[in-house]
């Protein structure tokens, strides 16, 4: 028996090295999506927060401009 008899064979013929291959580079793949989805679920947060910032700041904005109208 040759070493490329024991080893298993994909059914689509050959060895399954191209199969190991493919599911490294999709695991790969998945990595990537899932630091890409927690980078946006971040900028989702900062977004959120500046959001927050500006209605802060147009509230001061306009407590500030019916102050000067008062007057």
């Amino acid at each position: 028996m040759s070493a490329a008899e024991g080893r298993p064979r994909c059914r689509w013929g050959g060895s399954g090295e191209a199969v190991l291959r493919a599911r490294a580079e999709a695991a790969g793949y998945r990595r990537l999506l899932r630091a890409r989805a927690a980078e946006v679920e971040a900028l989702r947060g900062a977004v959120g927060a500046l959001h927050r910032q500006l209605e802060g700041l147009r509230d001061r904005r306009s407590g500030e401009l019916a102050k000067y109208q008062v007057r």
